[in-house]
């Protein structure tokens, strides 16, 4: 299993806390007839570029899925770290220092791969690995183009005197506001939260991310966030038609 190799420079922490408030269980809920988080340990394994894979849980029975799909889950997430207010960089420091502590693993480059994100593929973990070794780049998220609201016709709104300014002015601003054509505009893209990448180096200083962050577009109809039971149903369409698609 990768998790035996000695040298470790490329890996993955699957996050899967066990406390979901919509779903109970969320990451080990059945989706197309698998527990959800096995898509991603499965994505994760099929990489060419990864050294290991990790699940980061604090939940015994999501360790023991994960173990079975093939993840390595070589300890269990303190619960401080696992609480809904608790930000990435805290269990994704926790698992850096934990690895090195306690099997002297150094490694440079860091995924952040959500279990909610099941659509992702072995093809766009390697594609942001290669980004990042070949502009030796501090971090990689991927992205999506937004394509129905453009932020640059978006307000700050005072609830007080209900005074308005503009989230982001454009250019022509001062003379016809935000009344500009859609095809004038700016392209912008959303951090979709597939794979977020970064050097270790920064994680352990407390850090997300480095000064030097690069993007890799993803296709919107693969970018689907599982939140709720209506999101397994309806996502687990959508994978379907991705698998095929003339039906």
């Amino acid at each position: 299993m990768k998790s035996k190799i000695k040298k470790v420079d490329t890996i993955a922490i699957i996050p899967a806390r066990g406390d979901s408030k919509s779903i109970p269980h969320k990451n080990i809920a059945l989706f197309g007839g698998k527990p959800l988080i096995y898509y991603t340990i499965k994505a994760a394994l099929d990489a060419k570029l990864l050294d290991a894979v990790i699940v980061s849980t604090d939940d015994p029975a999501i360790a023991r899925v994960a173990r079975k799909c093939g993840a390595d889950v070589p300890f269990l997430r303190p619960k401080k770290y696992s609480g809904d207010a608790a930000l990435d960089i805290t269990f994704l420091q926790h698992a850096v220092n934990w690895l090195e502590k306690n099997r002297d693993w150094k490694p440079d480059i860091v995924l952040n791969l959500r279990p909610t994100g099941p659509l992702r593929t072995a093809e766009d973990i390697d594609e942001v690995i290669s980004l990042m070794k070949k502009t030796k780049c501090d971090s990689v998220r991927t992205v999506s183009k937004w394509q129905l609201h453009t932020p640059f016709k978006m307000w700050y709104f005072n609830e007080g005197d209900q005074r308005i300014k503009p989230l982001l002015p454009t250019k022509q601003y001062k003379i016809v506001g935000t009344d500009v054509p859609r095809q004038q505009l700016p392209v912008v893209y959303w951090q979709n939260g597939l794979i977020d990448a970064t050097r270790a180096k920064f994680i352990k200083k407390g850090r997300i991310y480095g000064a030097d962050i690069r993007g890799l577009v993803i296709e919107a109809t693969r970018v689907q966030d599982i939140d709720d039971l209506d999101d397994l149903v309806r996502v687990e369409k959508i994978m379907k038609q991705l698998k095929n698609p003339k039906k």
